[in-house]
């Protein structure tokens, strides 16, 4: 069984269309957009003809940012960077999925990625730390060598899908203000042909999701 971690951004939504897994898991962990973020990724799934399912474990207490709607941390190259969010996240699909056979975890990791648990480094780590326990399970990164823009076009996910996505930091709607939303907004006008220029920080994934 491949389980894809699908928050309804575009990045996590692309993989959903690209890698086909054989179920994918939503998250309420206790962000503030967590509403918006299952609407979207029940809706791709339902677009895609893919299981889906939702977990919600109360974390809102260790949050910290605009998803948890704190002050963000000196340590984090980002605001909205939620501690071991990628950990957590990872961990909580094993625990949901291992008894049923389960062989690999995606994350929605892409290049521009600026929080650690998004990189090569933290990638494989917990790939070893994962495959080290019971279930032999593999956590991979299928975008992370793509930007948001070639993982858009690599996947092959049908434009009007993408309109169902949803990629804010803040609410269960879209702000239209936050870094989430911003990269949302850049990513489709340049997909409907706007600018072609590389990616910013500004522009990073923000979930393993993206």
């Amino acid at each position: 069984m491949r389980a894809l971690l699908l928050s309804g951004g575009l990045d996590s939504a692309a993989i959903a269309a690209w890698q086909r897994p054989d179920v994918c898991l939503t998250v309420d962990y206790g962000q503030r957009p967590a509403e918006g973020e299952i609407a979207a990724a029940a809706s791709v799934a339902r677009e895609l003809g893919l299981r889906h399912e939702v977990a919600r474990v109360d974390l809102s207490a260790l949050g910290l940012g605009p998803l948890a709607g704190r002050a963000a941390s000196d340590l984090a190259r980002a605001p909205e960077w939620w501690p071991y969010r990628n950990q957590m996240l990872v961990t909580l699909a094993g625990m949901r999925f291992v008894a049923e056979g389960l062989t690999e975890i995606m994350l929605g990791a892409i290049r521009t990625d600026v929080h650690a648990d998004g990189r090569a480094p933290f990638l494989r780590t917990v790939d070893r730390l994962m495959h080290l326990q019971e279930g032999g399970v593999r956590v991979t990164a299928p975008a992370r060598h793509l930007s948001a823009l070639e993982l858009v076009r690599r996947s092959g996910i049908p434009r009007s899908l993408l309109g169902a996505t949803f990629s804010c930091h803040v609410m269960e709607y879209a702000c239209g203000r936050c870094r989430g939303c911003v990269k949302h907004q850049e990513t489709l006008a340049r997909i409907d042909g706007g600018p072609a220029r590389a990616d910013t920080p500004a522009q990073a994934s923000a979930t393993t999701g993206g």
